[in-house]
């Protein structure tokens, strides 16, 4: 049965791999992928970025070229040639990363375009129906705040999630704070801090148990889940003290960590499952 490109270049980027001694697990690292990354493209579900195709090459003794027909050729290859296809992946790269580049400075000049033109017309409608600021201005700064929060999606070049997280942790309470003027309610930024702050600690603590997991989700699913339980827990006793409810019963709280634990042991489960068949 005839095979196609892809798969010809995945068998020959395993072959290669093998040749050189190397794990999946080793040439992911060298490339900063995952091995479920290599896997594919070795079974030829995927291929490999084209970014990675001269890293790739460098990392398996091989030349861009063989990479690309995925089989050795006899004889040297012509260093003018490969550097030729070289020249031309990187050049594809570049241009592919300036159109990248260029998509995204242009979303976000015309989000916040948007966002402005909400905030005046809000402010206009506001004054001219009232006769002073005052709904617009609650408008005005979840608009700012909402593109604050979205601006690292669109300015960072790498590790956005930790930029996100970054921005949330920064500006949540100074948000909180302003709405609480504007709203003359103390409580939302009290009651709305100390969960904000709370659940800011679990957040980050969820990124870092990913960040330190990366091929196994699963497995960083499970610690996620269980790091929710103190995480409830801690939430449904910062709410009584600050609105005078009752805390939550005994058999609601174990009914909500029972569901916890639950979830935690199918993604436990799923895991040693993963770990069984890649042994």
């Amino acid at each position: 049965m005839e095979i196609n490109q892809s798969e010809k270049t995945g068998r020959f980027i395993c072959t290669m791999r093998k040749e050189k001694n190397l794990t999946q697990k080793e040439l992911a690292q060298s490339l900063d992928v995952t091995d479920k990354a290599i896997s594919k493209w070795e079974r030829g579900l995927s291929c490999p970025d084209i970014s990675l195709l001269i890293p790739l090459a460098k990392a398996l003794d091989v030349s861009t070229s063989e990479l690309l027909n995925g089989e050795r050729k006899e004889g040297e290859q012509p260093e003018h040639t490969e550097a030729m296809v070289a020249e031309a992946l990187q050049y594809s790269n570049r241009s592919t990363k300036l159109k990248f580049e260029k998509l995204r400075q242009g979303s976000l000049i015309a989000l916040s375009a948007t966002f402005l033109i909400a905030i005046f017309t809000c402010i206009i409608c506001d004054f001219c129906l009232t006769g002073s600021l005052t709904w617009s201005l609650l408008v005005t700064a979840t608009l700012l705040f909402s593109w604050v929060m979205l601006l690292p999606a669109f300015k960072a070049k790498s590790r956005v999630i930790r930029k996100l997280l970054a921005a949330v942790s920064i500006f949540i309470i100074p948000y909180l704070a302003v709405l609480s003027r504007l709203l003359k309610l103390p409580i939302v930024f009290t009651l709305g801090g100390s969960i904000s702050a709370l659940s800011i600690i679990g957040i980050w603590c969820i990124y870092i148990v990913f960040h330190l997991l990366p091929d196994r989700k699963s497995c960083a699913a499970g610690l996620s889940f269980l790091l929710c339980i103190p995480l409830s827990i801690g939430i449904n006793r910062i709410i009584p003290i600050f609105t005078r409810q009752h805390n939550p019963s005994l058999s609601e709280n174990l009914v909500n960590t029972f569901s916890l634990l639950i979830l935690a042991a199918i993604c436990f489960g799923a895991d040693y499952v993963a770990a069984h068949r890649k042994g």
